[in-house]
């Protein structure tokens, strides 16, 4: 029984290990060459088997997806790296400038083309991208609750609207700027647009 139980434990592992393998190959190859690095190109990096990225991904854009919604951990270790002394409002600016820059500067155009195709023509399953038990709406609804608790902002708020806003509208700014590469700038249009959120959620 216990032979079983490691040889099971093993073979967990290595399943994790070549999965790994496979997503970093995949995104090292469509940073480089876009979205058109071919399955057998990933494997061959990789080192595994084709048979064995169909295992664990049912297309490439499964596995963009699965990038994306990885970032949310990142924003969640960001988020809890804040001081505890900071407003809720200079909170959900570093927060947004955060996403901001992750998307310009470590996903990119090209990444985030791909995701939004996935999403709108719903190759792949979105769910948890759209679910709002998602970390990053989890993490601006207690910002805005923090808020209103320390009576920065009103408290006639809905904190859950507010919230959903937040991401929406980092979602569809983000599409403006697929659309309008490279003559929308990103990160100042989002700021823009927290600044007016701001003025309108604060306390006189």
């Amino acid at each position: 029984m216990i032979m079983v139980k490691k040889n099971a434990s093993s073979r967990i592992l290595r399943a994790a290990e070549t999965k790994k393998r496979i997503y970093e190959s995949a995104l090292a190859l469509f940073k480089r060459d876009g979205f058109s690095a071919s399955v057998d190109s990933i494997v061959e990096m990789a080192g595994v088997s084709k048979g064995s990225f169909y295992v664990h991904y049912k297309s490439k854009f499964s596995l963009i997806i699965d990038y994306v919604n990885n970032l949310d951990l990142g924003y969640a270790d960001f988020f809890t790296s804040l001081p505890s002394d900071i407003k809720p409002s200079s909170m959900l600016i570093l927060v947004t400038e955060k996403i901001t820059d992750v998307i310009i500067n470590d996903v990119g155009i090209d990444l985030i083309k791909l995701s939004y195709e996935a999403q709108i023509t719903k190759t792949v399953n979105i769910d948890i991208q759209l679910s709002y038990n998602r970390k990053l709406y989890e993490i601006y609804n207690r910002i805005i609750m923090l808020g209103v608790q320390q009576g920065e902002f009103k408290a006639t708020l809905d904190i859950a609207s507010v919230s959903n806003h937040c991401i929406m509208s980092i979602r569809g700014m983000t599409f403006e700027w697929c659309i309008r590469f490279p003559d929308f700038n990103l990160k100042d249009e989002i700021a823009k647009h927290m600044d007016l959120l701001l003025s309108g959620i604060k306390n006189s």
